[in-house]
């Protein structure tokens, strides 16, 4: 009887070209035209369409280095909007939930599944269809690579997107040993640039010469990681599906600024908003902190770099938002200085539980419960109406801080997606 018979399959559903594609939705004239993505504040290129990807433009490069190229081979730039991306992600997911139990939303763009039972034997059948059903509610296209184990699904879908003539499916089941003979060692997920070229330097340049390694020099060279790699390149289940995310340790939101910040007033507004905006996202996560951390950084280029934090430690859990910025704009004053140009801020929520009373207050007055239905209504408005149409005064109005996003796209519509 076949080894397949008792075991379970895994498979990696990836997104292609993300946020391009997330874009594409909206504006269906850059379907087939070379369209780049970047990062906050326009910094880097993030994402590249294939067409884009066919001219040469690498991912990561500082957009000011390709600028004047991408203007001669009319590539399309826009700039990010992550919030765009990350409801899109949700029902992505969401989509794969319903066909199935066995799910890892691994990043904003992947997820692993495991298929066992009927899915098992009718694998490559149920992906193609999950394929065709993502395509057709959100309109997003996707690939899918199914092996024995996370590492070799990894290595399939690598696989699926770069043969068009798989369609977006590759199973690599029975086909591992010529596959990996040909696929580059510093592509195997586990292993970074300097494992890769180390590897190199002992003459192993693919997976197939990795996966031979002996046990415990891969052990002693590789660390424990590379051993696990290794053994899941030979098919053994090493790394397991997490179906719930791992505790949240703490939110951190930042950004860098679009110019240098001066005046304490304009610093002020933007850590407030940081502040909301990690409130907002903790309590969307039923969470609690009891630590509060602001940051803020000159230009590290730029002469006399400045950078400071401080902390403070509540004696209770909270998500009072009233409370975290009165402590938000306490770290600001002990760490801000006159006649600096700062260029990046953040504030930090750590100590995050999901236990309102964890080593705090044993009871809730009636100022924290108007507090509490004050914020539930104002989710309520800008749910109903738009973002930010209540907002904190101390937020600012005109915000003159926010990052750059000079290539943003105005959507004049919302799309029918599930």
């Amino acid at each position: 009887m076949s080894l397949e018979n008792f075991e379970s399959f895994f498979a990696l559903i990836d997104c292609n070209n993300f946020y391009v594609s997330c874009e594409r939705l909206f504006n269906p004239a850059l379907l087939h035209r070379p369209v780049v993505v970047l990062s906050n504040n326009d910094g880097c290129i993030i994402a590249r369409s294939n067409e884009a990807k066919a001219l040469g433009i690498k991912m990561g490069i500082p957009y000011f280095k390709v600028r004047d190229f991408l203007k001669k081979n009319k590539v399309i730039v826009i700039s990010s909007n992550y919030e765009i991306y990350e409801d899109i992600s949700k029902r992505f997911i969401n989509i794969i939930r319903s066909k199935i139990c066995f799910v890892e939303a691994y990043s904003i763009d992947e997820a692993f599944i495991e298929l066992n039972g009927v899915f098992k034997k009718k694998r490559f059948e149920f992906c193609k269809n999950l394929k065709d059903e993502i395509y057709r509610l959100i309109g997003i296209p996707v690939s899918i690579g199914i092996g024995r184990t996370k590492t070799l699904a990894k290595v399939a879908n690598k696989i699926a997107k770069k043969d068009k003539n798989l369609n977006g499916i590759f199973d690599i089941t029975g086909k591992e040993e010529e596959v990996l003979k040909n696929f580059e060692v510093k592509d195997v997920w586990g292993i970074g640039n300097s494992k890769a070229n180390y590897l190199k330097n002992i003459g192993i340049t693919n997976a197939l010469d990795l996966s031979k390694i002996d046990d415990s020099f891969a052990k002693k060279s590789l660390s424990i990681r590379g051993l696990i790699t290794i053994l899941e390149l030979r098919g053994i289940k090493c790394i397991k599906l997490q179906e719930e995310k791992t505790k949240q340790k703490e939110i951190i939101v930042s950004r860098s600024f679009g110019c240098d910040i001066f005046d304490y007033k304009s610093l002020r507004e933007s850590v407030s908003y940081f502040a909301i905006t990690a409130v907002n996202n903790m309590r969307s996560l039923n969470l609690y902190t009891k630590t509060i951390s602001v940051f803020i950084a000159s230009n590290p280029f730029k002469e006399n770099f400045y950078a400071n934090q401080k902390e403070v430690n509540l004696d209770f859990y909270t998500q009072d938002v009233f409370l975290i910025l009165n402590k938000v704009e306490y770290c600001l004053n002990k760490i801000f200085k006159d006649k600096i140009g700062y260029k990046k801020a953040g504030v930090i929520l750590k100590n995050l539980s999901t236990n309102q009373f964890a080593l705090g207050s044993l009871y809730t007055n009636l100022e924290e419960e108007n507090k509490y239905n004050l914020m539930k209504s104002i989710d309520l408005i800008n749910k109903k109406i738009k973002k930010d149409a209540v907002f904190f005064a101390v937020e600012g109005v005109d915000r003159t801080w926010q990052a750059r996003r000079r290539h943003a796209i105005h959507r004049t519509s919302e799309i029918d997606i599930i």
